[in-house]
């Protein structure tokens, strides 16, 4: 129970600090430093880029060699410290450098949720709801009080203010949080051709990676897609939110209210969720994604604050159950030594359609304006269905295209692994 609730504040913080700064930065690069639209984009892609960079970088790395909560607490330290500096961003190079290098940093999060599968095992399932609504409450109270701080002291005055709080996550990682008691996965086809490993295990060679499973990127496609469309309307949410409330703290909070009421739903649907078969899981995805393109509507229709409310209650129904969906899915058929990469490469997919979205909403603004944009973006998100029925379909079928030879047998993939601890989230 220690472990666990390590867990959630480690997501917790980092999420509160990550969504702070993705509310904030644009309108410091607008409002305090003048920077044109297209500039104010180019700074909110910079970290977008450098998390899909430096995702599956870290994350081989980690599948190699082990020790994700090391290299987890370094990053969230980096995190920190470049955080800080942003309170010296004088011009626009400097706040793109300093962007990049807090994206490099924050892109070790994912392996979090890989730390997370490997030490719960079979309690992960069970567990991840409240993971998942931590990290979720991270993101909505980021937003509500770095606008209600922005109106007290300035957006510069909470940038130090909010970026010490990664570095209790490094603290609890280093002093609470212990790395499994298992062998690296770089020494595992060593271990098996010494007793007796599988042929397949032999083929890869000396010291080879196993592969993460061919159909996962079917989901990561889905989510991509999905993904670019959702962040077209987010980048223009706040300046659309200006039709309804005034203030950057009422902006921070009507923004807010989608994170803030997602753990609720997280805790639900994760316990429902629970011992689900993976097709369930891809349904949650499917209802999920329906569930987004019908809010969508919603917002393109609003005439009042009330109806604004309601689709950001619907919309945290919707992610969480995409969330939760596709989390759990990964946690299933990823196997032992695959998650750092198969994490890694969902967090850039995220991140990828973070730096997509921005462009294709504020191109579809100018020549639309917001209403028609949403439209359009929800339409777009359509684009997300086919990937998913094709890895739906192979899921049925259990076809041989989606275990990769190279794959462990089942029962190699299942180990018994220890309970205790080790997403937001993820979740990041």
């Amino acid at each position: 129970m220690r472990l666990s609730w390590a867990f959630n504040l480690i997501t917790f913080t980092s999420g509160f600090t990550f969504f702070s700064f993705i509310f904030l930065v644009p309108l410091y690069a607008r409002e305090e430093l003048g920077l044109s639209l297209t500039a104010t984009g180019f700074v909110v892609a910079a970290s977008s880029i450098a998390v899909i960079l430096f995702s599956p970088l870290w994350g081989a790395l980690t599948d190699r060699f082990g020790q994700k909560r090391f290299v987890l607490a370094v990053g969230y330290a980096l995190f920190a410290i470049v955080s800080a500096l942003h309170v010296l961003a004088q011009s626009l190079p400097t706040l793109v450098v300093l962007r990049f290098l807090q994206g490099a940093a924050f892109a070790t999060n994912p392996l979090l949720t890989a730390l997370f599968a490997d030490l719960f095992g079979k309690d992960a399932a069970r567990r991840f709801g409240g993971f998942s609504a931590a990290n979720a409450l991270g993101w909505g109270l980021g937003s509500l009080i770095a606008g209600v701080l922005a109106d007290w002291v300035g957006i510069r005055g909470v940038f130090p203010l909010v970026a010490g709080l990664p570095l209790l996550s490094t603290a609890l990682l280093l002093f609470v949080v212990r790395e499994p008691a298992t062998p690296a996965s770089g020494s595992e086809p060593r271990a098996q051709a010494r007793t007796g490993g599988t042929s397949a295990e032999a083929k890869r060679g000396r010291g080879a990676l196993p592969q993460v499973p061919r159909k996962l990127f079917y989901l990561y496609a889905t989510i991509f897609a999905r993904h670019s469309a959702a962040v077209a309307l987010w980048s223009m949410f706040p300046i659309y939110l200006r039709d309804f409330v005034e203030s950057r703290g009422a902006i921070g909070a009507v923004n807010g209210i989608n994170m803030i009421v997602q753990p609720l739903f997280m805790l639900a649907l994760g316990r429902w969720a629970e011992g689900k078969r993976k097709h369930f899981l891809l349904q949650m995805v499917l209802w999920g994604i329906l569930g987004t393109i019908v809010t969508f509507g919603v917002y393109a229709t609003a005439q009042g604050i009330v109806q604004i409310l309601v689709g950001q209650i619907m919309i945290a129904l919707a992610w969480s159950a995409i969330f939760i969906g596709l989390n759990l899915y990964i946690m299933e058929a990823a196997p032992p030594g695959t998650r750092g990469r198969a994490f890694g490469y969902l967090q850039s997919s995220l991140t990828g359609a973070a730096a997509l979205g921005p462009l294709l909403g504020g191109t579809l603004a100018d020549a639309l304006g917001i209403r028609g944009m949403i439209w359009v973006v929800a339409a777009l998100m359509a684009t997300s269905l086919p990937f998913l029925l094709k890895l739906m379909a192979l899921d049925r079928r259990g076809s041989p295209e989606t275990v990769p030879q190279a794959q462990e047998p089942v029962a190699a993939m299942k180990p018994k692994e220890p309970a205790g601890c080790g997403c937001p989230g993820s979740g990041e």
